[in-house]
Parts: structure tokens; sequence; C-alpha cells
């Protein structure tokens, strides 16, 4: 889907730039985050650790929409407008985190702790990097 399709679906919205939002969702990735770091990560429980680590990334990256007054409806129209917002945006990386994530969330699919490890350290770093740039005003 590209970025017309999306909004021609309403699947990106105008909306107001909430600073309130903002925190919260800021908040909200710092708590998932703590409960992916404090975690005693295992072959068992890395999938749904995974999953937090993306929820992280994707709060932040909505985050960034509201402050550019978008409210954006679904992960894939998000990425697609963050490649226009942010120059830099690394949309594969994003987009192979958000299909990993997919796969455990839809179809059961399971990660071994290894590479596990790696994509949540991945996907931490893509959301650290962002606030730090885009949102260090709203810690």
């Amino acid at each position: 889907m590209d970025l017309d399709e999306c909004y021609k679906k309403g699947l990106i919205k105008k909306t107001k730039i909430s600073a309130n939002l903002i925190k919260s969702l800021i908040y909200m990735a710092h708590v998932n985050e703590l409960t992916v770091k404090e975690a005693k990560l295992n072959e068992v429980n890395i999938s749904p650790h995974i999953i937090l680590a993306y929820e992280s990334l994707r709060e932040i990256l909505e985050a960034i929409c509201i402050l550019n007054g978008f409210k954006v409806l679904s992960h894939i129209c998000l990425g697609e407008l963050l490649k226009t917002l942010i120059k830099d945006f690394d949309f594969d990386e994003f987009d192979r985190i958000r299909y990993i994530r997919n796969g455990i969330n839809y179809y059961g699919a399971r990660i071994e702790l290894s590479q596990g490890k790696e994509i949540i350290r991945k996907t931490l770093y893509m959301k650290n990097s962002l606030l730090e740039k885009y949102l260090k005003d709203f810690k």
C-alpha cells in the first residue's frame, strides 16, 4: 500500500498536535523497553518480548506523527508516512521488524533466542535514536 492509498482509505488523518499524547506515548514506549530489558530472556519468552520492543518503537513513531499533525491507523501506513517526514528513516529495517512481529502475532512464528536478542537490540536502538533526534524536548 502506498501513501496515496493510505490517505484515500482514511488510514492517515490530520489531527491536533497534543503534547500530552506525545508524552504518554513516550512513557509507554519507555515502560515497554524497561519490561524487555529487565526480563530474563529465554527460548520460551523471546517472541513476546520482540513484540514489546516493536510496540516501544511503534509508540515513538506514532508520537513523531502526532508531532507533525497526523494520526495513523495502520502500521504499513505509519512506515509510508515516516518516509516523507524523516529523510533518513530506515523504512526497510522498520518493515523487517514489523514483518517479524506480524509473523509472531498472526502466524505463530517462533524466533530463536540469539536471533530474537539481535532483533530486540536493533529495534530498541532505532527507537532510542528516533526519540533523541525528534522527541527529546518531550522526555
